[in-house]
């Protein structure tokens, strides 16, 4: 009997408690508007990163991209919500806009060894779609929409945002 394709992920991942939920988003200081002003919901914290700067290199399905994004984070409990902005140049972010619109984007996992962690995904068959690499840290999302309906992302870095 061949185990169904979510459970060996999550044993060959060994993947930790999920972290992250990401949604894009078309306009950040609108949707940060309405979370906290209408919702109650924050504060969040916008990141000032220059993320082609930050990353040795961001990659979309293994080619280099010179992109930008926004993004903000607030918590939620355990967990963390992150908002994206897609603002220039091709990324996953954006093709998620243009093919659906606004909405769940990925569920994300703090994990060790990124490196070790996607050469298991390679040999599983799963396709990296969109990557970034600093010296210490690094993301990567996973083609798992046809297993889960959700893209997964993996994180390393140094610390979690509290």
């Amino acid at each position: 009997m061949t185990p169904e394709p979510h459970f060996e992920l999550r044993q060959t991942l060994d993947l930790p408690e999920m972290s992250q939920i990401g949604l894009v988003i078309k306009d950040l200081e609108r949707t940060i508007e309405y979370y906290e002003n209408t919702l109650g919901f924050g504060p969040f914290t916008r990141s000032g990163v220059d993320f082609n700067l930050v990353f040795d290199f961001i990659e979309l399905r293994g080619e280099r991209v010179e992109t930008d994004f926004r993004l903000a984070f607030a918590a939620m409990g355990t967990l963390e919500l992150e908002l994206i902005q897609p603002v220039r140049g091709p990324s996953l972010y954006q093709e998620f806009l243009d093919h659906g619109g606004e909405g769940l984007h990925h569920i994300c996992f703090d994990i060790d060894n990124l490196d070790e962690r996607l050469e298991r995904c390679r040999a599983m068959g799963l396709q990296v779609l969109m990557e970034g690499r600093t010296p210490n840290s690094g993301f990567a999302y996973l083609n798992t929409e046809n297993i889960g309906g959700v893209i997964i992302e993996l994180v390393q870095r140094p610390t979690r945002r509290s």
